[in-house]
């Protein structure tokens, strides 16, 4: 199993229905030219979480950050759900306590160029975990 240090929360930068599906993700990502969905999850807007790329891989997330890194992305660009911030907690929660995660950032932290999730991740830790 590869190590992992991080978690780095991501959105689809899309509130379009339509796009509200991992399988969405995947097409984009092949079409980048990658082997497939770059994320280990996708959170629904309904709360419902898919799964990507197995987390004993390394994704395509954040560049420079994958090899010991989960990604995790939510559905939407300005629009989130209460079930996908319980969801998202649920995850970081398991796996901050699993692997001994102390690092859980926006992609954002790690890009300046970037403003994925589109949300203050400092005020979702905090109202959240």
């Amino acid at each position: 199993m590869r190590k992992i240090n991080k978690i780095i929360i991501h959105c689809s930068d899309s509130d379009i229905d339509s796009h509200d599906d991992i399988s969405v993700i995947d097409r984009w990502h092949k079409e980048r030219g990658w082997s497939g969905v770059g994320y280990h999850y996708f959170i629904q807007s309904n709360g419902n979480i898919q799964v990507g790329r197995d987390i004993r891989d390394v994704g395509a997330h954040a560049y420079g950050h994958n090899g010991d890194s989960i990604g995790i992305c939510l559905h939407g660009k300005n629009k989130f759900t209460e079930s996908q911030f319980k969801m998202l907690a649920m995850l970081i929660k398991y796996y901050t306590k699993e692997f001994s995660i102390k690092e859980v950032e926006g992609h954002y932290h790690y890009d300046s160029n970037k403003t994925c999730p589109n949300f203050d991740v400092n005020w979702f830790k905090k109202k959240y975990l």
